[in-house]
């Protein structure tokens, strides 16, 4: 029995930064080169009877913030049935050296997500999917310090607080493909940009989210 979630007349948006967008303005035009574009490629091989619509509004850069500026072109007015949301990453980097306290840029993080969820489930039938933030500091050669905990406590949290929001464990399943060896990269070096490996975990993550 098929217990993918996905079904004809479905419409998905897929909405983040660099991770998401993948180019999809640009040469790989109009999903992007990288997870949005392996999900969709392995939904259609194996439920070829299913016509669903996927659009990805990733912006390289972005951040949470950035995300509730531009919700309602790039989300409310897209009508979709399914939001993939996967920001955090930029805030990580930008509050780590703002010079803003911890706790403020943490409260800003999460009133703009909370911004974003309450419009999402007010003006939009839609479900949600909840990936974590992510960092692999092993494969880092800056060696920054990012710490994505605590922006992930606060998605877990609005997750269990949104009942039925489809959690994607992100940055659990980097260490864990991390723990089994060293033989494999899963970045392209700034332990952030996830290389085709990297991409591919993603994609399969969200899937299994999705009752692949």
């Amino acid at each position: 029995m098929n217990s993918l979630k996905l079904n004809t007349g479905d419409k998905v948006v897929f909405i983040g930064d660099s991770i998401t967008d993948c180019g999809r303005m640009k040469e790989f035009a109009p999903l992007g080169n990288g997870y949005v574009s392996i999900v969709v490629n392995l939904v259609t091989a194996k439920y070829p009877e299913r016509a669903i619509e996927w659009v990805n509004k990733g912006i390289g850069g972005d951040t949470v913030q950035g995300l509730a500026e531009r919700w309602t072109a790039d989300v409310i007015q897209e009508v979709p049935t399914w939001v993939s949301i996967a920001i955090g990453i930029n805030n990580v980097a930008s509050d780590h050296g703002s010079g803003i306290g911890k706790d403020e840029a943490l409260r800003g993080f999460e009133k703009s997500y909370r911004q974003i969820l309450n419009r999402t489930r007010s003006e939009t039938r839609a479900q949600i999917i909840l990936s974590e933030a992510f960092f692999v500091s092993e494969e880092d050669e800056e060696r920054r310090k990012f710490d994505v905990n605590p922006y992930n406590e606060i998605i877990c949290k609005l997750a269990n607080e949104w009942g039925g929001v489809q959690l994607v464990p992100l940055n659990s399943a980097f260490k864990q493909v991390r723990s089994k060896g060293t033989n494999h990269s899963w970045t392209t070096g700034d332990g952030v940009h996830p290389n085709a490996a990297g991409h591919t975990l993603i994609a399969l993550e969200i899937l299994k989210a999705l009752g692949w």
